[in-house]
């Protein structure tokens, strides 16, 4: 295990997390878009090997763990990728944490800028704001930005809208408690927004989100090897494992039904928006980015083409 490379600058500090597993074909760009675009940040970068067992992924560890800019944690047996998230984020020494699956990237959102130096400005001396988010792109079998490529407030977040991996928060939420349900089998980026959000809301601390347009996310789309989004998992089960976590919160964000944790479950499930409701947040944000969204999966958000792929 390569040692951490001290912090060294009086610029932001940023731990981006890695969790991999078999994900040697893509991990190389992954670590390599981390190096191009972040400018204006220091940043240790953490990769988890969760008990890989891929020849080819193995070989790519190895060559990484001789990288004096890189942490590689090794887990001898998988166990999960919400598990090796929480793994790094207990190794995280930066004062702002993000994650990123080891299949994707991040993107440019300007010459002299990258994401994480805007969040990071952003979230700097402003308590308030809970987390930072900005555009997923699709890239490889698929292009284009997500469904949910749209500003989000806490209230949404409690009414399951979408919250991508890729926030970017301060280190600290994960010294007062806050890791990854490692229960929850899917929607497990939601799961940790919900909870970062519900943690804020029992100590009394306001909660606003804030965006930036970019993309700064690059989501890859492929079939090299299975992805969580497309497994078939019951979401109201899901669910019911964050609601079940954090029912005072979830009461407080639905006070015309009973604290019961199922029927909690059934209105936070209930409220998810559709697809054509995601696109309809994204038209009051952007109507012309909204139009080439539709245009571009074909008039059809719940086409064969997009539900085949596992298109966000």
């Amino acid at each position: 295990m390569a040692d951490n490379v001290p912090f060294s600058s009086t610029m932001r500090q940023v731990s981006i997390v890695v969790p991999s597993f078999n994900s040697g074909l893509y991990l190389r760009d992954c670590v390599a878009s981390i190096r191009e675009n972040t400018a204006g940040v220091e940043v240790e970068v953490i990769i988890v090997d969760d008990g890989t067992t891929d020849e080819t992924s193995l070989r790519v560890i190895r060559d990484l763990d001789s990288e004096p800019d890189l942490k590689i944690i090794r887990h001898e047996n998988n166990l999960g990728v919400q598990f090796a998230r929480n793994t790094g984020l207990k190794a995280a020494g930066g004062d702002y944490v993000l994650c990123l699956d080891a299949d994707d990237v991040l993107l440019p959102i300007s010459e002299h800028e990258s994401f994480l130096s805007e969040a990071t400005r952003i979230l700097s001396g402003k308590p308030e704001i809970a987390f930072v988010h900005t555009m997923s792109r699709m890239f490889g079998d698929f292009c284009g930005l997500t469904i949910s490529s749209y500003p989000l407030r806490e209230q949404m977040v409690a009414r399951k809208h979408h919250v991508p991996i890729s926030i970017v928060y301060r280190r600290n939420e994960i010294s007062k408690g806050l890791l990854h349900i490692e229960t929850v089998p899917k929607w497990q980026d939601w799961a940790f927004g919900a909870s970062l959000l519900a943690r804020r809301w029992a100590r009394k601390e306001r909660s606003e989100i804030r965006f930036v347009e970019g993309p700064g996310h690059g989501y890859r789309i492929h079939s090299a090897f299975p992805r969580i989004s497309r497994a078939e998992i019951s979401e109201y089960d899901a669910t019911k494992l964050v609601v079940g976590a954090y029912p005072d919160y979830f009461a407080s964000k639905f006070t015309h039904v009973t604290n019961e944790i199922d029927t909690l479950t059934a209105a936070v499930v209930a409220s998810k928006p559709s697809p054509l409701e995601d696109l309809l947040f994204m038209a009051s944000f952007n109507l012309e980015q909204a139009l080439s969204v539709a245009q571009h999966r074909e008039y059809q958000l719940n086409s064969a083409h997009v539900n085949r792929l596992g298109i966000p």
